[in-house]
């Protein structure tokens, strides 16, 4: 397990601005993911995904060996060019 994997103690009265993002996903995944997060109690859809971003970008920025600048401009939306 990750050092980002670990649960964040807050404040109840502390408030986290969040967004929403959408991604297209495989079929199959979004089916595993559900069931994971319906045989797990207390689980849900926004706590598994934020897990597995900020594991994954755990990963990226050991791998890569440092952590990730600041982007300078906002993602471009749409298919990637080819």
């Amino acid at each position: 397990m990750s050092p980002t994997s670990k649960p964040i103690k807050r404040e109840k009265s502390e408030k986290i601005a969040k967004e929403r993002l959408t991604v297209h996903v495989p079929v199959d995944v979004i089916d595993q993911v559900k069931n994971s997060v319906f045989w797990t109690p207390g689980l849900t859809l926004s706590d598994l995904a934020e897990r597995a971003f900020r594991d994954a970008v755990y990963k990226l920025e050991k791998k890569s060996g440092k952590r990730f600048p600041h982007r300078t401009s906002d993602l471009k939306g749409g298919r990637p060019m080819k």
